[in-house]
């Protein structure tokens, strides 16, 4: 037993040393996890007191982790000499000197594989680059832990020098170790094809950012981006490079605004793939489509951008029911009032004039002139029943009947409008009165005229009878008699209104 220990519980408030050569050497190219195991396990090897009891399972347990991980990150650092196993079952491992294990006085039984190997990773950068200790044993854990064959590794390494530099970054490089590991390559042949895919993504993401002017080497980022554009949504590189110039004029041009108009290319085009040719084509005809839609956005007043789906949507909606120059039109004419100045009014518009057949400029100006004179004509009528209302298309219909079907002249049409002053609906009141001339063959304001005058004396009061009976004295006020026959045809409401109007 021995003569001392230390008491657990003070565990907590003590402290653990850690080399500044662990820091600058080991921890930086570890794999994610393993650092906290090597502490973890550092603390409770300095208080031994404070690990009684304590297994692998119990330590993944406090760290949240899996045992595996816990077991793979201890045989990592066994490979860089910081750690050593002394037992199986169950497992326990003594820490060693992080100067000793850089310095090599350490004694460890060689691992020949992995000398091998690190051997065969070092001339891959000769002088240019000196690798950590944690660097090589990462390179070997891709090795043991996710197997990879050596050379598929080594292959890897190597094609990441030749595209990034001697200086990328290890840890990095695990994103593309797993891309290796999901599409399952496993053999030498299919890692040649994987990286001569890979060699051709650099080139290419390196080519466009020669062409919006960024002269530095491609992110992995950049290169995904690239692969996707090109493997997962068809076009083809000298495509991608043609739609550079959509970024003309944009004050930062970079892979996310072009990874933007890519897509919205994509989706116009029902997700086809696309070569250069294509896409030129494509992306004149959307630029063609955009300056029409200009157009009209400017007619009617609208600061709307003209490559938003929806304007782009509305328009191509319209143009199915209306050729371009007659939308133009349409656009003119909501822009001259503030409450129809809109994209649902323009749509609108559009519809009524379809629906009535004018599909041409031509039809349309000689439409618009003949609402100019209708709404003329209707203000004049207004002005005559002393009316202040304003032109509605109900009104238009009436005057295109009175003057089209009926054939009332203008003359006529002004001088009935006098009779319905004060009435409450004077329209409904004045084609009443059209209708009666019409059955009556008047059509001239004189004749007009003089039916009015013959109808107002037909109507005035008569002279007494007779005695008139006994009335009490809330009767006593003038009335009159009235044929029906006279107002044969019109309702009990139109009757009363004519005999406001005879009186």
């Amino acid at each position: 037993m021995a003569l001392f220990h230390t008491d657990q519980t003070g565990v907590l408030w003590d402290a653990v040393a850690l080399p500044n050569a662990f820091i600058c050497e080991y921890m930086p190219s570890a794999p994610e996890g393993y650092v906290k195991v090597y502490l973890y396990g550092l603390m409770y090897a300095r208080f031994p007191a404070a690990a009684e009891g304590l297994t692998p399972e119990a330590l993944a347990r406090e760290l949240g982790m899996e045992e595996s991980e816990v077991l793979a990150a201890f045989q990592y650092w066994e490979r860089c000499r910081l750690v050593t196993r002394t037992q199986d079952q169950p497992p326990r491992y003594a820490y060693l000197s992080v100067q000793q294990a850089m310095t090599g006085r350490q004694a460890a039984p060689a691992d020949e594989p992995y000398m091998q190997f690190a051997q065969a990773l070092y001339a891959l950068f000769g002088e240019k680059r000196k690798l950590h200790g944690g660097e090589t044993q990462l390179c070997y854990e891709w090795v043991e832990q996710l197997g990879l064959p050596r050379e598929v590794v080594l292959m890897l390494v190597q094609h990441l020098i030749t595209t990034r530099g001697v200086h990328f970054s290890f840890q990095k490089a695990q994103k593309l170790v797993l891309d290796l590991l999901e599409r399952n390559i496993s053999t030498l042949e299919d890692a040649e094809q994987f990286f001569a895919r890979s060699q051709a993504a650099w080139d290419g993401t390196r080519k466009i950012l020669r062409r919006i002017s960024k002269f530095r080497e491609p992110t992995v980022d950049e290169i995904d981006l690239y692969l996707k554009w090109t493997k997962d949504w068809g076009f083809t590189p000298a495509a991608v490079e043609s739609a550079c110039a959509e970024m003309k004029g944009a004050s930062d041009p970079n892979f996310k605004y072009l990874d933007g108009i890519l897509r919205g290319i994509r989706e116009r085009s029902s997700r086809k793939a696309t070569d250069a040719d294509q896409l030129t084509r494509q992306v004149e005809q959307e630029r063609d489509e955009a300056d029409r839609i200009r157009e009209v956005l400017r007619a009617a007043g609208l600061s709307l951008s003209a490559n938003q789906e929806l304007v782009r949507g509305v328009y191509r909606d319209m143009l199915g029911k209306l050729p371009h120059e007659t939308i133009v039109l349409a656009a003119r004419e909501i822009s001259r009032k503030k409450k129809t100045q809109s994209l649902d009014k323009l749509a609108e518009l559009v519809d009524a004039w379809s629906a009535r057949g004018l599909t041409t400029a031509q039809a349309v100006e000689a439409y618009l002139e003949q609402l100019r004179e209708h709404n003329e004509l209707l203000r004049a009528l207004f002005t005559a029943m002393g009316w202040g209302k304003l032109p509605t298309p109900k009104d238009r219909d009436l005057l295109s009947k009175w003057r089209g079907e009926w054939g009332f002249a203008d003359g006529l049409l002004c001088k009935a409008a006098e009779y319905a002053v004060g009435k409450t609906a004077p329209m409904a009141f004045l084609d009443k009165v059209l209708e009666r001339y019409r059955a009556c063959g008047i059509a001239t304001p004189e004749a007009a005229e003089a039916d009015h005058a013959q109808r107002r004396e037909a109507y005035q009061p008569k002279g007494e009878a007779g005695r008139p009976g006994k009335t009490v004295l809330e009767q006593r006020y003038g009335q009159r008699d009235y044929d029906p026959a006279k107002y044969e045809g019109l309702t009990p409401e139109e009757i009363e209104e004519v005999k406001r109007y005879d009186a």
